[in-house]
C-alpha cells in the first residue's frame, strides 16, 4: 500500500462512517445566539486586545470573537461554509461543545496514527498524513 492510497482509504472510511457535525452533535443547550458570516471556510487570525480576528481563507476579516473559545467554535462551525452560525449564549456550553469535539477529533487522529504505524512501521510521517486527511475533509483541530 502507498501513503496516497492510505490517505484515500481513510477519507472514504470517515465519509462512510459519517463525520459528526459540529456543533449540532456536541451541543447541550438550545439557548443560542446567531451570527451571520460569509459562507466561506474561516480561520483564526491574530489576537488583538483580547479579541480574536476571524478571517476567511482569502484573508478577509469577517468577525471579532470575544474569546479564543468563541473563535474556535465559529471556525469549527464554518466547516460546511454555513453563513449562519448558532453559538451558545452561555460560554460554559461553548467550552463544553469544544471539549467534546476536540476529544472526537483526537480519537480520529489516534486511530489514523495507529493504523499508519501498523502499515508503515518504519515511516515517521503520521503527522503529515493526518494533516493531509484533515485538509481534504476540511477539518481543523485547534
Amino acid at each position: 500500500m502507498t501513503e496516497k492510497k492510505f490517505i484515500a482509504d481513510w477519507i472514504i472510511k470517515l465519509n462512510e462512517e459519517g463525520l459528526k457535525e459540529f456543533p449540532g452533535a456536541f451541543l447541550k443547550t438550545d439557548e443560542l445566539k446567531e451570527i451571520v458570516l460569509p459562507g466561506k471556510t474561516l480561520v483564526i487570525g491574530k489576537e488583538f486586545f483580547g479579541s480574536y480576528e476571524i478571517l476567511s481563507t482569502d484573508g478577509e476579516s469577517v468577525y471579532q470573537a470575544a474569546s479564543l473559545d468563541e473563535a474556535k467554535y465559529i471556525v469549527y462551525s464554518s466547516r460546511d461554509k454555513s453563513s449562519l452560525i448558532k453559538i451558545p449564549a452561555d460560554g460554559k456550553y461553548t467550552r463544553e461543545a469544544l471539549s467534546l469535539y476536540n476529544e472526537y477529533l483526537d480519537a480520529i487522529i489516534k486511530h489514523i496514527e495507529t493504523d499508519y504505524k501498523k502499515i508503515f512501521p518504519r515511516e515517521k510521517k503520521s503527522n503529515y498524513i493526518v494533516n493531509e486527511i484533515f485538509k481534504r475533509l476540511n477539518l481543523t483541530r485547534y
